[in-house]
């Protein structure tokens, strides 16, 4: 096994949970503050709906890392959060390619290749952890 398939380490998990944590109290302040400065609208529920998302998102992550619980299936998501992270971040570069090339932005255009691939390769160990 190679330096790449070990393990990370207890204090490296620590460090990282304690970003993840801190990443999960900026996104509810932000999720606050855009409640109460704004009116109840389409938008507005839409958009706290993504924020409170990405906040128990980044929580549940935190809350494995921190407090050394991993997954049953292992990993921090588990096969249904890592398939659908997958699809939607891939759809969404997909999305985003054909405005690259219309702008004429080659680099967008490779990263968004580079984005689909590396999301079909993780659609890919969701289903081998699927599949023992």
């Amino acid at each position: 096994m190679n330096q790449y398939q070990e393990p990370p380490g207890r204090f490296i998990e620590v460090i990282v949970g304690l970003v993840t944590a801190f990443i999960t109290a900026i996104f509810i302040i932000s999720l606050f503050k855009f409640t109460l400065s704004s009116g109840l609208k389409y938008v507005t529920v839409i958009g706290g709906l993504a924020l409170l998302f990405f906040t128990y998102w980044f929580g549940l992550i935190s809350y494995r890392l921190l407090l050394n619980r991993p997954n049953k299936n292992g990993g921090l998501f588990s096969i249904g959060g890592l398939k659908f992270l997958s699809a939607f971040m891939g759809l969404s570069f997909l999305m985003i390619a054909p405005i690259a090339i219309y702008l004429g932005n080659w680099g967008l255009f490779i990263g968004c290749i580079g984005m689909v691939v590396g999301c079909f390769k993780g659609w890919q160990i969701a289903g081998a952890r699927g599949n023992p």
